[in-house]
């Protein structure tokens, strides 16, 4: 009798157990995944730097501050998953405070995302024939925009330490990560129209199929990047702040970092 009201074989109630399964576990997965997309992203910067030597200063200094902040994102996640897993497992003086890697990560994903979005204004607005300003102009209000919340939301998690307080900044992160979406709409629908749409029905009767599938190579990269970022952003707008689902936002939120400067990597090369 006294075994059905017993612990389970770790020394923890259920509902202590299926506490740490929603919040621990779902930072152990996603720093998985945020490792993962870190090698993709460190292979694909070793194939720019190597395949374009000369590009531009500018565009170089754009890859290697992405590169840099992933691996601060990656760091620390790392950081976070060890405090929580191995030095304060179980333990609710630790695992009921944010962690400090947890706003950081915040701001390295907010400052890579502000930086290829408005890097994808700039190719829209060549794309256009430098005549569309107002779609990039939109662009890079939204992602500014998105940058300003994270900073402030950054100042109200500094103020309130405890995970169960970050409902507090919750209608901001929908604002944030709401106009980081409409952002990667706008790329993703204007390059359509101007590579796909626009200049394939232009140059297919000029210059042949070849050209043509080039212009299709590239708007297939660029949306399939886009759609990445859409479904990851979307995914985690979906789970933040859901009680049943704990922290398990961090499976696509630790993967942000990598994801944007992916497509930054594939649309340089």
């Amino acid at each position: 009798m006294s075994g059905q009201n017993s612990a389970p074989s770790g020394g923890l109630p259920p509902d202590v157990q299926a506490a740490i399964n929603i919040s621990l576990g779902a930072v152990v997965v996603g720093n998985y995944l945020s490792f993962l997309t870190m090698g993709v992203v460190a292979c694909y910067t070793w194939m720019y730097f190597v395949s374009f030597p000369n590009d531009r200063w500018i565009f170089k200094l754009l890859v290697s501050t992405c590169f840099i902040l992933c691996l601060a994102d990656t760091a620390g996640t790392g950081i976070w998953v060890y405090d929580w897993a191995v030095t304060g497992y179980a333990n609710p003086g630790i695992m009921g405070f944010t962690h400090w890697a947890f706003p950081a990560e915040a701001m390295f994903l907010g400052t890579a995302g502000t930086i290829v979005q408005c890097f994808y204004a700039w190719r829209v607005w060549l794309v256009s024939t430098r005549k569309n300003w107002i779609v990039p102009i939109t662009i890079v209000c939204l992602s500014l925009m998105g940058w300003c919340v994270v900073c402030w939301i950054l100042s109200v998690v500094a103020t309130h330490k405890l995970v169960s307080e970050l409902s507090l900044v919750s209608p901001n992160v929908y604002i944030w990560l709401g106009g980081s979406v409409g952002a990667d709409v706008l790329i993703t629908t204007s390059m359509i129209y101007y590579l796909d749409l626009r200049f394939r029905m232009k140059e297919a009767s000029r210059v042949g199929p070849g050209h043509d599938s080039r212009f299709r190579e590239i708007i297939y990269r660029t949306v399939e990047c886009n759609v990445l970022s859409l479904i990851a952003q979307t995914a985690t707008i979906g789970l933040f702040n859901s009680p049943s689902v704990g922290l398990y936002f961090a499976l696509p939120d630790m993967t942000l970092t990598k994801i944007y400067t992916f497509s930054l990597l594939i649309s340089r090369k």
